[in-house]
């Protein structure tokens, strides 16, 4: 069992104020109630207040008692008609309601906190609500989403005052690239937010950051072993966090930094150094116990245990391999978090037991590595339905916003279109009305009456052209409005067969679940649902079909029944008016297959080399 425990940093500021103890907590809580019971305070500092100190219950395990500090601070923000306190304090709930497994109110919660920016012209504010909606994406997975959103917090957060936030996303920044493999950009999100948190002058923040450098040359020196330097460049930065922590005790208010630290050089004497090395690893070793056990951290307290463990069983000391362990597993045990952690013990205990010899206790230890396994993997259930539904969600907000927009163009296109006919009604009316005037002064009074028929047939007939004219309009108007519908069945259409796929996917996961099961009888419900939607749905797609049946039979005639299916969905985004890029970003392909298959398609449907193919799509669709 190898214990790499260097990744514990890069997960080290998602519990940024999670791991807060000992006098530095009691100093910064202490301080921030006088800030919030003093009547000279205003308002707005006050929601501030309250949002940092909810926080900072919350790391305390003590979530509602946090929420209901937020909740206040909520209320006070209604008196405010800036949005940014609203902003802040939504962003705030969505931290804690991360902190209570709830993503789907987290989400809700900086929806909410994003609608509060449009009242507001504070970008620092701005930048650190982007920020948090990268970090929500970025729990759930959602890469591409959590990186895009970073980058915009950036480009907002380019005022004095804001290297902490900048440090924290160029950590998470690296974090992204090194989920992708990519180191060399890995190392240099992690250069910036080195430089940026020594220019915040912030302790942690320049802990954390020396702890993320030391993870950075780890990861590249496991890609290329032969550079010894990377190595020792781990072990450099790792060493600095520990200096760093122990010059500047009283200003530190995360130990687990120091903690984290010394755990990773212990990994790095046992996983790189010969046994002979042992020594220096238990020093470190002892640090890491002491500081974890303190602030009841499981993942360091497990680590080390393990890593002594290690230890032992190269010596084929099986006992004290085993104690060790045991001792693990008792300090714990009664954490309400740290299924993972207890699993890997259990399993390390059935190994130890099994090289001893001792098949029967090898047997009961992983008969209870089973169970703590079992509870982990009803956890990753619950953790990817709830993923799935964000993104449901997501997707669902995405495409009612698109189609908001389309309305919202189109409601405006046709406003523009009455205001210039009243104009050049009034125009009309104007000369009329003019010619009029002058034609009733020049005429002889006995030819008034003449004149006054004429001028009627002549209004009549300028009437009925208008009223042609209206109805042309009218029938063009239902003509676009056909044609954006069917557009929108044919996106709808094309949407359905994406989700299909992801729910024939569901279905096959779904069949490796016991019948029995709870949550297997709500998927399954969920699917036949799903159906339901889709046959009511095809009923839709049948009748515009009867409106407009041609497009897709002209298409094949035309290619002599050569095209697949996926070259007719190529041909329907087309149709859409999407672009190469839009269309490979909707399959999920590069944007250089497209253009193949662009190609591909035009020789089947034997068009020349000059002749344009979104043209011919657009003229047979038409």
């Amino acid at each position: 069992m190898r214990y790499s425990v260097f990744v514990c940093s890069f997960l080290f500021l998602m519990a940024l104020f999670s791991s807060l103890g000992g006098r530095a907590q009691s100093i910064i809580t202490d301080s921030l109630h006088l800030v919030i019971a003093k009547s000279s305070t205003s308002n707005g500092e006050r929601i501030e207040a309250m949002a940092q100190l909810s926080k900072i219950i919350a790391a305390q395990n003590k979530l509602p008692e946090a929420l209901k500090i937020a909740k206040e601070a909520q209320q006070l923000s209604h008196r405010e008609k800036d949005g940014r306190y609203g902003a802040l304090i939504q962003s705030t709930l969505s931290y804690l309601h991360v902190q209570q497994d709830s993503l789907k109110l987290a989400f809700q919660a900086i929806d909410s906190a994003e609608q509060y920016l449009s009242h507001t012209t504070d970008k620092i504010i701005q930048g650190r609500v982007l920020f948090r909606r990268g970090w929500l994406e970025h729990i759930v997975e959602n890469t591409d989403k959590a990186y895009q959103n970073m980058l915009k917090a950036l480009r907002l957060l380019n005022e004095d005052g804001t290297d902490l936030y900048k440090s924290n996303i160029y950590h998470y920044l690296a974090a992204i690239h090194a989920y992708w493999g990519n180191t060399d950009k890995q190392l240099h999100y992690t250069r910036l937010c080195h430089d940026v948190a020594h220019r915040s002058g912030n302790p942690d923040a320049i802990a954390n950051a020396n702890l993320s450098m030391g993870t950075s040359y780890l990861y590249r020196f496991r890609k290329d072993d032969s550079q010894q330097q990377l190595l020792d460049s781990a072990a450099y930065f790792y060493r600095s966090v520990l200096q760093l922590t122990d010059s500047l005790k009283s200003r530190i208010t995360l130990p687990s930094t120091r903690g984290i630290a010394a755990l990773n050089m212990a990994n790095l004497y046992f996983e790189f150094y010969p046994a002979s090395y042992q020594d220096s690893a238990q020093v470190y070793l002892n640090e890491a116990l002491s500081i974890g056990k303190k602030i009841n951290n499981v993942d360091i307290i497990a680590n080390s245990y393990g890593i002594l463990s290690e230890y032992s069983l190269k010596e084929n000391d099986y006992i004290r391999a085993e104690a060790l362990l045991q001792m693990a597993l008792t300090e714990i045990i009664n954490s309400p978090g740290g299924t993972l952690s207890k699993g890997r013990i259990t399993n390390a205990l059935a190994r130890v037991a099994e090289k001893s010899g001792n098949t029967a206790k090898a047997l009961e230890y992983y008969k209870q590595y089973m169970k703590y396994d079992k509870e982990l993997f009803d956890k990753e259930k619950l953790s990817i339905t709830q993923r799935l539904e964000i993104q449901y969600q997501s997707e669902k907000k995405e495409l009612a916003l698109t189609a908001t927009k389309q309305e919202a163009l189109f409601t405006k296109k046709l406003n523009r279109y009455y205001l210039i006919t009243i104009i050049a009604g009034l125009i009309a009316l104007f000369f009329l009305f003019r010619s009029y005037h002058f034609k009733l002064k020049s005429s002889q009074q006995k030819q008034l009456l003449l004149t006054g028929e004429k001028n009627k047939a002549e209004l009549q007939t300028n009437l009925k052209i208008e009223e042609t004219a209206r109805l042309r309009a009218e029938r063009e108007l239902m003509q676009e409005r056909l044609n954006q519908l069917e557009k929108k069945l044919l996106a709808g259409t094309l949407q359905v067969a994406e989700k299909n796929t992801l729910m024939k996917e569901l279905k096959d996961k779904l069949s490796l679940l016991d019948r029995e099961d709870p949550l297997y009888r709500q998927i399954d419900r969920l699917i036949s649902k799903n159906h339901d939607v889709d046959k009511g749905y095809n009923n839709i797609r049948t009748e515009l079909s009867e409106i407009s049946p041609d497009f897709i039979a002209n298409l094949q005639q035309k290619a002599e029944n050569k095209l697949t299916r996926l070259d007719l969905k190529y041909c329907s985004y087309i149709l859409m008016g999407l672009t190469n890029k839009e269309i490979a970003v909707k399959l999920n392909v590069d944007p250089k297959s497209i253009r193949m298959a662009r190609y591909r398609i035009k020789q089947k449907l034997n068009l020349q080399k000059e002749e344009n193919l979104d043209q011919f799509i657009n003229e047979l669709g038409a």
